[in-house]
């Protein structure tokens, strides 16, 4: 399953790295919804419902940001730091990439 779940209180989202990871990397530049849907779509398949559901929860917690006027998504400060302790998790774990999960509170 590849949605985002949200605790009890709703005040945690847990997201799936295999789906957050492409989605940060497909905004460093800024990048069209349809843009980020592909570059999902080329490491998981993954509806565009689940992609808005993820925009959503990075948005949120201040890892990606909007820009309307564009209709541009773009990778903040906190998004890279987010995908470098990415990075470092993936080096340091034998787990699955699939099996990571980032939890955003």
């Amino acid at each position: 399953m590849n949605r985002a779940f949200t605790n009890k209180n709703g005040n945690s989202a847990y997201l799936k790295v295999a789906i957050t990871e492409p989605i940060s990397i497909a905004c460093m530049d800024g990048a069209l919804f349809s843009d980020i849907c592909i570059c999902v779509q080329r490491t998981i398949p993954t509806a565009e419902l689940i992609v808005r559901n993820y925009l959503f929860h990075l948005i949120n917690g201040l890892l990606i940001s909007y820009k309307g006027a564009m209709k541009l998504y773009f990778v903040t400060s906190r998004g890279l730091d987010a995908l470098e302790l990415i990075y470092y998790q993936r080096e340091r774990r034998s787990t699955s990439y699939t099996d990571l999960v980032l939890k955003l509170e």
